[in-house]
């Protein structure tokens, strides 16, 4: 995925979306969050 691409565009405001609404008050499932979200954008 490059991130000029559709699917980041796409991709990328889904993150967001679940970072702000579901990990929000917890510190360490925000850092999960975003690490897994990170494998999962540099995998693809």
């Amino acid at each position: 995925m490059l991130f000029n691409s559709i699917d980041f565009a796409v991709f990328l405001p889904i993150v967001f979306a679940i970072y702000g609404f579901a990990c929000k008050w917890n510190l360490c499932l925000q850092n999960l969050f975003l690490v897994a979200t990170s494998y999962l954008f540099y995998g693809w």
